[in-house]
């Protein structure tokens, strides 16, 4: 009686209690076999019974908390904003050493960084809604922040404000401040850092395989005044073409029309002053122009190399009759984008911009400052270090075409970081 009465005893408390833990229940039940209390075959039941009800407590405490958990998740989810949920972040950091030397004039070594922050948020299934913060001043073709002045916080501009409509999956519609939509093989034309304002119409389909067709409308508007309604702008149309030449090479190729609204008889804010100029300090020109980019790409043709290609570009300026030219050649070879460790791609081009080819407002500042009337060489090495790191070096050996000689050179080191 006695023994039946103590059995079922430390078998109540291996099912109600949970406070005991199995191994504390091995011990008593290790205990009561010691005194005789139990022999081995019932020790084993209620071991048996004390693990399974034990097992049976860790589930269910697992089912509660993960339901607990799912339902703090959706009570979190629900409280922040659909429009931030439905946004995108990406941004990087470049963190750069140059020397730049010419002929006459002081040298001048310079550490700088770069930071650009982007977010575009899907605002339906439609329309995309972009703005991005950089560092740097208020010129537009630089995000540079040169390190100096004691310390000095620097300024975060907005680099981007913009709104994207795609009415169908051939046209995307843009108006705004926003990047650049052109396609430009080079910077001959575009330094990298300039954000068109106004209009822009993206059009692209392919009509057969291997082809594929692509045509660029903008509206732009360069300057405003208070005291005139002849505000300048330009409009651009830029057709072509990408067609695949077999099963590894391709050509895509553009056709480019700037026509310029106004500009003749005004004055720029960041002109690099080397357009020509009438008495009063005006342009003395217009700057319609037509052109063509294109570029010649054969895909994996060595071991370990993705892409080796040829590209140029030719733009003439409709007005002046001489220095109103601008073309550039180029090749690079490697990885079409370095993205992970391991991963290069070399660049040479040679360029020549004469005077009045383009305004001078728009020209890659690395190359002799943004002039034109500037030819030379550049040369450009990137190499990936780890996935989303890589390094570069740049050499940019310029000089004037006209007037006297003062040769440039521009070394440049960076560790560039994508995110």
């Amino acid at each position: 009686m006695k023994k039946g009465i103590v059995v079922l005893v430390v078998l109540l408390l291996a099912v109600c209690s949970t406070q005991v833990q199995a191994g504390e229940m091995d011990i008593l039940v290790d205990m009561l076999v010691e005194k005789g209390v139990l022999n081995e075959k019932e020790a084993q039941q209620i071991e048996k019974v004390v693990r399974q009800k034990a097992q049976e407590e860790r589930e269910q405490i697992v089912k509660e908390t993960t339901e607990q958990l799912k339902e703090e998740r959706l009570l979190l989810a629900d409280a922040i904003p659909e429009w931030f949920r439905n946004t995108k972040l990406k941004g990087d950091l470049r963190l750069r050493y140059e020397m730049r030397s010419r002929d006459v004039g002081s040298d001048r070594y310079r550490a700088r960084y770069r930071l650009r922050l982007g977010f575009v948020t899907k605002v339906n299934e439609k329309v995309d809604v972009g703005w991005a913060l950089d560092s740097g001043g208020s010129d537009p073709r630089s995000t540079n922040q040169s390190m100096g002045n004691s310390f000095e916080s620097p300024d975060i501009r907005l680099d981007m404000a913009y709104a994207t409509y795609r009415p169908t999956s051939w046209l995307t519609l843009t108006g705004g401040k926003f990047k650049n939509p052109l396609w430009t093989p080079s910077d001959l034309l575009w330094d990298g850092d300039i954000r068109p304002e106004g209009a822009s119409a993206v059009m692209q389909g392919s009509p057969t395989a291997g082809l594929d067709l692509f045509m660029n409308a903008n509206y732009w508007i360069l300057d405003e005044y208070k005291s005139s309604s002849q505000d300048p702008a330009m409009i651009v149309l830029q057709p072509g073409y990408k067609v695949a030449l077999g099963k590894s090479m391709y050509l895509k190729q553009s056709f480019n029309y700037y026509n310029f609204i106004n500009e003749q008889g005004t004055t720029f804010d960041y002109s690099s002053e080397t357009n020509s100029l009438d008495a009063d300090g005006n342009l003395l020109y217009e700057y319609d122009s037509i052109g063509t980019s294109a570029e010649l790409g054969i895909k994996n043709p060595f071991d370990g190399v993705q892409l080796l290609a040829l590209f140029g570009e030719y733009m003439e300026n409709l007005d002046p009759s001489d220095d109103n030219q601008g073309w550039l050649v180029g090749a690079k070879i490697g990885h079409k984008k370095v993205k992970k460790l391991h991963d290069w791609q070399f660049k040479v081009t040679w360029r020549e911009l004469e005077r009045d080819a383009w305004l001078d407002i728009f020209p890659n500042s690395d190359a002799y400052g943004g002039k034109t009337d500037v030819e030379g060489l550049q040369t450009g090495f990137k190499y990936g270090l780890m996935k989303n790191v890589y390094a570069a070096v740049s050499y940019y050996k310029m000089a004037r075409i006209t007037g006297e000689s003062n040769d440039e050179d521009l070394f440049q080191v960076d560790l560039n970081f994508k995110f």
